[in-house]
C-alpha cells in the first residue's frame, strides 16, 4: 500500500484528489477485507456470475431468435433488402444484434443509412407498399400474376417477376391448403343426359351455359354441403345452397336460387356430373319447367365439369380448408360472404380478362345496349 512507503496521508489524498475521509475511510475497508477492499469493485461470487452471464446469454439468444422468426425471407437477399429490415425495426432491436443475424456490415448499413434516397428507390418503396396493400386485400390470396394485373390496370407499369421477387422478399405468400373427398354418386339406374357441352368451355352471353356441382365443408357439427351453379361466360356463382346432407332438394334449391336471380331466357344448356342428385326426376322435371337444356359428364372423367369444380377448388383452397369451423351456421355465414362479396364482386379472374364476374357481366349488358341504341 502506496502509506507503507513512508508517505503521509494528507500528502496521498492530495495526489488523488479527494479528502483525508475518504481516504482513510478506504484504508479502514482495506484492513476489513484485503482482497475485496471497495464497494462496487464489480466483484460477484462465482455462481452469482455464472446466473448473470446465463440472463445476458438468454437474452441475446431470445432477441435473435425473435429477428429470425420476422426476417426468414431476407437472409438470403441482397444485402440493401437487409439493410431495410434493420432499418425499418431499430427501435426494436440492437443494430448491432440485427446485422449480426443478418449477416451484414454495420459500417455497410449505417453507409446505406446516409446514401441519399434515389429516385428509383422511392418507385420500390411505394411500389413493395402498394402490393402489400392489394395482398392484404385480397385476403392474402393473390400471387403475384394477380397483383401485376391489378397493378397495370392502375396504371403502374411492373413485370410479373418484380412482382413475385418483392413478394418474396417481404415473405408474401398466398395461403391455400389442399385436400379431397368424393362428393358424386354416380352408381344408380336414373336415367342421365348425353355430354352436350363436351368440354367446349366457352360461351357467347351470359345465362347461354350453366354449370352445376357439389362440394363440403367439415365442421364439428359434421359436414355441410353446398350446392352452386356457376355461368360459363361471366365465371359468376348464380345460384348456391347449403345444408347437412346432399340430397335431390339441396340442388333443387340451388337452381331454383339460379333461376329467381337471373331469370334467364329459354334454352340454357345445364350441364353436370352423373350425380344421382342431378339425375333425379325431380331435378330433371325442374330443368324443363324452366326450359333448360341437360347435359351430363361422361362417366368418371372429372375434366367434362372442370368449370365449377375449378371454382369448388379455389374455395377449399382460399376459405374452406383455412379454417376449422365448430357449426354449420358458421361455416355457412363464411361461404355466402366469400361467394357475394369477395368471389363475385372482388376477386378478378383471369378466365375473363382479370375482371369480376360482376363486372364481366355489366360489360357485357353495357355493349348490348350501346349497339342497340
Amino acid at each position: 500500500m502506496i502509506l507503507e512507503e513512508g508517505r503521509v496521508a494528507s500528502q496521498v489524498a492530495r495526489d488523488l484528489g479527494i479528502s483525508d475521509k475518504t481516504l482513510y475511510g478506504w484504508i479502514a475497508q482495506y484492513k476489513n477485507d484485503p482482497k475485496h477492499p471497495f464497494v462496487g469493485s464489480g466483484y460477484l461470487k462465482p455462481d452469482a456470475q455464472v446466473t448473470r452471464d446465463l440472463e445476458r446469454e438468454n437474452r441475446e439468444l431470445k432477441e435473435e431468435l425473435e429477428i429470425l422468426k420476422k426476417a426468414p425471407a431476407h437472409l438470403q437477399q441482397r444485402p440493401e433488402v437487409r439493410y431495410q429490415f434493420i432499418y425499418d425495426h431499430r427501435f426494436d432491436y440492437s443494430v448491432q444484434r440485427m446485422c449480426k443475424v443478418l449477416e451484414v456490415y454495420r459500417s455497410g448499413y449505417y453507409a446505406w443509412v446516409k446514401r441519399p434516397t434515389s429516385e428509383r428507390k422511392h418507385r420500390r418503396i411505394n411500389l413493395t407498399r402498394r402490393i402489400h396493400q392489394i395482398f392484404l386485400s385480397s385476403r392474402r390470396l393473390y400471387g403475384s400474376p394477380k397483383i401485376m394485373r391489378v397493378l397495370r390496370d392502375e396504371g403502374i407499369r411492373v413485370g410479373q417477376k418484380t412482382v413475385a421477387r418483392i413478394m418474396r422478399e417481404n415473405g408474401l405468400k398466398s395461403r391455400t391448403v389442399r385436400k379431397y373427398k368424393a362428393t358424386t354418386h354416380s352408381k344408380h339406374n336414373q336415367p342421365v343426359d348425353d355430354n352436350v357441352l363436351n368440354q367446349t368451355f366457352a360461351a357467347e352471353r351470359p345465362n347461354q351455359v350453366w354449370m352445376s356441382d357439389i362440394t363440403y365443408v367439415w365442421t364439428i357439427e359434421g359436414w355441410l354441403y353446398v350446392a352452386s351453379i356457376m355461368d360459363l361466360y361471366t365465371r359468376k356463382i348464380v345460384g348456391w345452397k347449403a345444408d347437412s346432407r346432399m340430397t335431390k332438394e339441396l340442388v333443387i334449391s340451388a337452381l331454383d336460387d339460379a333461376y329467381k336471380r337471373e331469370k334467364p331466357v329459354d334454352g340454357v344448356l345445364h350441364h353436370s356430373d352423373r350425380g344421382s342428385q342431378y339425375a333425379s326426376k325431380e331435378y330433371q322435371a325442374r330443368l324443363k319447367e324452366y326450359k333448360m337444356k341437360g347435359s351430363m359428364s361422361r362417366k368418371g372423367n372429372c375434366y367434362d365439369n372442370a368449370c365449377i369444380e375449378s371454382f369448388h377448388s379455389v374455395i377449399k383452397r382460399e376459405l374452406i380448408h383455412l379454417e376449422m369451423y365448430k357449426t354449420r351456421k358458421r361455416a355457412q355465414r363464411d361461404i355466402w360472404e366469400y361467394i357475394e362479396i369477395w368471389y363475385n364482386r372482388l376477386r378478378i379472374h383471369s378466365s375473363i380478362g382479370y375482371r369480376t364476374p360482376v363486372q364481366f357481366q355489366s360489360m357485357y349488358f353495357k355493349q348490348v345496349n350501346k349497339k342497340a341504341g
